[in-house]
């Protein structure tokens, strides 16, 4: 096969590892480490196929799933799709591959230690040049370029990660700014390229998991577990087992069109949202927020809302549901107190971050803070 070096583009670039490799190795015997390791490439592939489809048409496409030994990579090139979409799909992936390998049983049921496969994963998005076949000329064979080498350099600071181990280089994390996502900032060396580079941990948020059809028996048992975790909440043992619940119940309730079926996933959702008075994590906080703001009890939604833009002030989601509370504190007959709460936040907003507000946020909060000022004055 000859290769020809035809153009450049930008392209996805994921490289995932199986965490403390060297553990398994030196603990388990060589059949059950064979098996364990082929466990992380079957699923590797068969999720990633469902996030990543291949092209139909590969002039313009290009979709590379694999996994060999501990590590598994995903390029994808797709100029018809959102560069954003990509990356929220990469991370929307991982996470679905960390709980699969985590919580189904034929990892969860081992007694031998470590009982199951943890994944560091880096994320990147950058300029490579592809190569077409000879045979071939139109069709994109392969990718090639410097961003690889940098995304596997990504991957390699999952290590220093405290949550999902899911590093975001700077330039994937710029895009996306409006996702529902949350993520702690961290500065590491990335070896051999730079001394202190920032990358991005994901820390929390809602995704959208594809769940596989119901006849798919390992699929129907990573729910069952979801439904497990959510009814004995201190069981979780990850604090982004989490997000991948309420993400995966979230899904069941847009599934399901049954009135019953969806206010018990309601409630469950609801118990990991109330599972302590001490409660820390920034999606189950903001899952507080849009319950108190369905039962219109708009003070503490608001209070909940704060709680998550002082730690993560660029969560657009908690921002605009912050609007909403506001003008719905302005426009009803509500005490005092909340309407005077409502107009303070606005002004903060408006005075110490209107970088984070829209002109139409601007707009907006002034208007609320002008219809809150007159009848705080009454």
């Amino acid at each position: 096969m000859t290769l020809e070096v035809r153009d450049s583009c930008d392209a996805l670039l994921v490289f995932a590892d199986v965490v403390d490799s060297s553990k398994f190795s030196a603990v388990l015997e060589f059949e059950e480490y064979a098996n364990r390791v082929l466990e992380f490439q079957q699923c590797f592939k068969a999720i990633g196929a469902r996030y990543f489809p291949r092209p139909a048409d590969k002039t313009n496409g290009y979709v590379h799933i694999d996994a060999r030994g501990d590590e598994g990579t995903v390029f994808v090139v797709d100029a018809s799709v959102d560069p954003a979409e990509l990356v929220l799909r990469a991370v929307e992936f991982l996470i679905h591959l960390k709980g699969y390998l985590k919580l189904t049983s034929s990892s969860a049921n081992r007694v031998a230690a470590p009982s199951h496969i943890g994944v560091g994963a880096g994320v990147h998005f950058g300029r490579v040049a592809y190569a077409v076949e000879s045979s071939s000329p139109s069709e994109i064979a392969r990718i090639e370029g410097f961003e690889i080498n940098y995304a596997k350099r990504i991957e390699s600071s999952s290590r220093s990660g405290q949550c999902s181990k899911i590093m975001l280089s700077r330039k994937s994390h710029s895009l996306l700014e409006g996702a529902p996502l949350m993520f702690d900032r961290m500065v590491v060396p990335l070896k051999g390229i730079e001394d202190s580079a920032e990358v991005y941990e994901v820390r929390s948020g809602l995704f959208a998991v594809q769940l596989a059809p119901n006849d798919d028996a390992r699929e129907e048992e990573l729910v069952a577990k979801v439904h497990e975790l959510a009814s004995g909440v201190r069981a979780i043992d990850e604090r982004w087992l989490k997000s991948l619940a309420i993400s995966v119940l979230d899904g069941l309730v847009r599934k399901y069109q049954l009135p019953d079926r969806q206010a018990e996933l309601s409630d469950l959702q609801q118990k990991l949202a109330w599972n302590s008075c001490i409660e820390d994590d920034p999606i189950l906080l903001f899952l507080r927020a849009k319950i108190f703001g369905e039962r219109k009890e708009y003070s503490q939604q608001l209070r909940y809302l704060r709680e998550v833009l002082q730690k993560y002030p660029n969560f657009v989601h908690a921002r605009k549901a912050m609007i909403s509370a506001c003008s719905a504190i302005a426009a009803q007959k509500a005490e005092s107190a909340e309407r005077v709460y409502a107009r303070d936040i606005a002004k903060e907003f408006l005075e110490w971050f209107p970088d984070l507000l829209s002109d139409a946020d601007k707009k907006e909060f002034g208007r609320v803070i002008t219809l809150l000022q007159s009848s705080v004055k009454k």
